[in-house]
């Protein structure tokens, strides 16, 4: 390949050797002053000349370019059909030879048309030099293609690898999404076993109030019914004096007012507290269950774990 570059250079030189000998016009035209002639002959040798030296020192896009400027002043005419000519093949050539620094797809595509216009304008009767482009637009051929399949397996793999980047930043997403789900649940379910712990607590200390209320009114009956049987006792003892009747009157009214209203206020207290107690009941049992099913992000999805409390 070392050996088929320094060739190529080598036929490059010689190219550019007889780009500047070549006649710029067959013939003197009367219209055409042989000083403008002689200015264009020596800008065209010039940016030859300068261009070859780019090009044996690895400057491949200067050397493009400066050829190019060359091919642009020469006037479309057909007497200058051959020079173009030559500096199109120079021009093909430094495009191989820049993409071996700088691999751009573009070079190859570049040189392949240039080439394959080029091998238009050789003689019929050339076959020696027809077939030599037509080998060096087989290779510039097969390196296209080269470059075409690992440009496409490059973008397969750019297209993968930010397609996994999307599928990670999903997962990730997905993943604080379900732990803030979670600890929204934590939070809520924490909140009612509180609530809950403080029903309970109210509801056992409201039960215990109407418990001491029922048990006051179970001293006022019994109170009561001693007074009704101290009546009777008076009665069969044959006590006459009214001061006595009235005081046990007393003490039973007293007793039965007692009686009456604890009984009312126990049997509040006591019904109120132990609907409470069923309250913080069923709130306990909600918030174990919430915090025993907790939303939470697993490998492949979103899902639930059981978890308890001991």
């Amino acid at each position: 390949m070392a050996m088929a570059t320094h060739g190529r250079r080598w036929l490059s030189a010689g190219l550019a050797a007889a780009l500047a000998v070549l006649p710029a016009v067959p013939e003197v035209r009367a219209a055409a002053p042989a000083k403008a002639s002689d200015e264009l002959n020596a800008k065209i040798s010039a940016l030859a000349q300068e261009a070859q030296t780019r090009f044996e020192t690895a400057d491949y896009a200067g050397a493009i370019e400066l050829w190019t400027q060359a091919y642009a002043a020469l006037p479309n005419e057909p007497a200058y059909d051959k020079r173009r000519n030559v500096l199109a093949y120079q021009i093909a050539q430094a495009c191989v030879e820049a993409y071996e620094l700088d691999p751009q797809l573009v070079y190859l595509r570049k040189a392949e048309r240039l080439f394959d216009n080029y091998l238009q304008t050789i003689s019929a009767k050339d076959k020696n030099t027809t077939a030599k482009v037509q080998g060096t637009l087989g290779e510039l051929r097969e390196k296209i293609r080269v470059a075409e399949e690992r440009e496409a397996a490059d973008k397969q793999v750019a297209a993968e690898t930010a397609e996994g980047e999307d599928d990670g930043a999903a997962l990730l997403a997905a993943q604080k999404a379900s732990e803030a789900r979670e600890a929204e649940a934590r939070a809520n379910a924490e909140r009612e076993a509180r609530r809950a712990r403080r029903l309970t607590i109210a509801g056992g200390a409201l039960t215990g109030a109407g418990a001491i209320a029922l048990g006051v009114m179970a001293y006022g009956l019994a109170r009561g019914a001693r007074v009704d049987r101290d009546g009777e006792a008076a009665k069969a003892d044959g006590v006459t004096d009214p001061a006595v009747y009235r005081d046990l009157l007393d003490q039973g009214t007293a007793a039965n007012t007692l009686a009456i209203a604890t009984a009312v206020v126990g049997g509040v207290l006591v019904v109120t507290g132990i609907g409470l107690i069923g309250a913080g009941a069923a709130g306990q049992h909600r918030a174990r269950r919430d915090l025993g099913l907790a939303p939470t992000w697993l490998r492949g999805g979103a899902g639930l774990v059981l978890q308890g409390r001991f």
